[in-house]
């Protein structure tokens, strides 16, 4: 289908199975160099080391996983679909991958010394899901783990960078026209006419996006059983350099 319409964010990570190139799965389109750098900032802040059982859940294109191929082959990707774990087997058989919720893992209790969930949470649909997510982590989590919960928004993202939310391709473009100006428009129209003739696909999807202040998040965290090491703005490279976000933080918890 030239457009397809979801309604969760479930539905849209089993059509990025689909694409050819195997980074959509980290939901950065044509932004490999970014996942890397976020990937690496990540793994310097935890500090893998041999013997380690690295979990990482939403692990989008494995990509933190397979940078650390050399240092642990203790490596569990967690992915929410069937779609990207087939995906992913065959392509990295040297991890393993599992598809399932993040608030129910299929992991063993207290057998994880490091654990990565970026990008990840804010897909949960309310506060309660976060918060067996959090659950979760703690109950996998080895005594005196590291775990990284990176990217969490503190506003409403689609609000504060005026993003068009919804599933009419009609109304997309006039809200590109409306708010972003002429040339996104004509970006748009552009890839919807690719679309028509099959190069393209076209994912407008009208599921919302988790966001907490940090002090909100540091309660939920804190309620979960998590113990907080650091947080910091979110850090991301650019054109024009090394950038902190306006709206997101990165978390390092123990437990």
């Amino acid at each position: 289908m030239p457009v397809s319409r979801v309604d969760n964010y479930f539905d849209a990570y089993r059509l990025r199975a689909q694409a050819e190139d195997i980074h959509e799965l980290a939901a950065r389109p044509n932004k490999k160099a970014l996942t890397e750098f976020v990937s690496q900032a990540i793994l310097d802040r935890i500090n893998v080391q041999p013997g380690d059982v690295l979990v990482d859940i939403g692990c989008g294109d494995a990509s933190l996983l397979r940078a650390v191929a050399g240092m642990t082959t203790n490596r569990i990707g967690v992915v929410a679909t069937a779609e990207e774990k087939q995906r992913l087997e065959p392509m990295f058989p040297g991890i393993r991958f599992i598809a399932a919720r993040a608030q129910c893992l299929p992991i063993d209790s207290n057998s994880a010394t490091k654990i990565v969930c970026n990008t990840t949470l804010m897909y949960l649909v309310n506060t309660q899901d976060v918060v067996s997510a959090l659950s979760e982590m703690v109950r996998i989590a080895r005594p005196g783990a590291t775990i990284y919960i990176g990217e969490i928004p503190e506003v409403d993202e689609y609000a504060y960078y005026q993003m068009y939310r919804g599933t009419s391709i009609v109304r997309c473009i006039w809200h590109l026209r409306r708010y972003h100006g002429l040339r996104s428009a004509l970006g748009m129209v552009r890839r919807w006419l690719r679309a028509a003739v099959g190069l393209e696909t076209i994912v407008l999807n009208s599921a919302g996006l988790f966001y907490a202040t940090a002090n909100d998040f540091l309660a939920l965290s804190e309620r979960s059983g998590l113990i907080l090491k650091e947080y910091f703005r979110h850090r991301e490279r650019a054109n024009e350099g090394i950038t902190e976000s306006e709206v997101r933080y990165d978390y390092v918890f123990t437990v």
